[in-house]
């Protein structure tokens, strides 16, 4: 696996949940989780050795995944253009562990480590077993209209979890 220039960190990806493999051949290439404190991820697969597996970890916001989602934007933007100015490199082992976390700029990646200009999404997110409500809700309601959507629904009693079993099911069909 090529070096990367960046500064080691702290990071445990182990609570994260994941909610989606977005690209997915024989194992993920790229997945959506969520923090703990709720805030997006992508992972990104991008190399890996008899060890370890790399991955590109970049935090998204959800209008910025949902764009990426409908076609709008490719991923190489996404990546390259990170909504916290850094990414993180994690090598991941057969045991699910993280190691050599390292907090990254963008531009210090090497080149085939960034996708095609042209990666715009063409597959079907394929929702982890305890998370397709939350995946298909996020994903199909547009983020601009979920506050809209969520204060009508509230103001006339209408609870938002039901929405997403909706959601959710209307997915299934």
């Amino acid at each position: 696996m090529k070096t990367i220039e960046g500064f080691q960190i702290e990071m445990d990806f182990g609570k994260f949940r994941r909610i989606a493999d977005l690209i997915y051949y024989d194992g993920p290439f790229l997945s959506h989780y969520v923090s703990p404190k709720g805030d997006d991820y992508l992972f990104y697969w991008v190399d890996n050795d008899n060890t370890y597996n790399r991955w590109i970890v970049t935090r998204v916001s959800l209008p910025i995944l949902q764009q990426y989602i409908a076609r709008q934007i490719p991923l190489r933007d996404v990546i390259a253009h990170p909504n916290d100015g850094f990414i993180y490199i994690t090598d991941v082992d057969n045991d699910l562990n993280y190691n050599n976390i390292r907090l990254v700029q963008p531009e210090k990646l090497p080149d085939d480590y960034l996708p095609a200009d042209d990666s715009f999404y063409e597959f079907e997110p394929i929702a982890a077993n305890d998370a397709p409500e939350m995946m298909t809700y996020q994903l199909t309601i547009p983020f601009q209209e979920h506050n809209k959507l969520e204060s009508m629904l509230s103001h006339i009693g209408f609870p938002i979890s039901a929405l997403k079993k909706i959601a959710s099911t209307a997915a299934v069909f």
